[in-house]
């Protein structure tokens, strides 16, 4: 059970021009990667497609058109090769907690900062 390329529109340029559709099957039902441009970012999102039914989504993020968005299907692919729900929920938890520790810290004008020393020019 691997992922399979259905479509992808690479870009030449930094703009909207890049799409990628692919699909899996595992053991709950069929997982749908899709990066697609959403009005001022592109949206990344895996949906789970069970027997008929409404599709679950399992992971979304947005990405700025700045970065590589052409390396984040290939590597949330790669990532996903064993455990793909497992692993795909993980990544949801995390960037979740990064995004609630950035509205704290707006909120309540607090920082989360390391306590480890700065390294010392060598």
């Amino acid at each position: 059970m691997s992922w399979e390329i259905l479509k992808e529109t690479e870009r030449s340029f930094a703009d909207e021009s890049y799409f990628l559709r692919a699909e899996r099957d595992c053991l709950e039902g069929k997982l749908v990667l899709e990066i697609e441009w959403a009005q001022i970012m592109y949206a990344v999102t895996v949906d789970l497609f069970r027997d008929n039914s409404k599709p679950d989504l399992v992971y979304d993020c947005m990405v700025y058109y700045e970065d590589r968005i052409e390396k984040y299907g290939h590597q949330l692919m790669r990532m996903t090769k064993e455990s793909p729900l497992r692993t795909l929920k993980r990544l949801s938890d995390l960037q979740q907690d990064g995004v609630l520790n950035h509205v704290l810290s707006e909120k309540y004008n607090i920082t989360y900062e390391t306590t480890l020393p700065k390294k010392a020019n060598a």
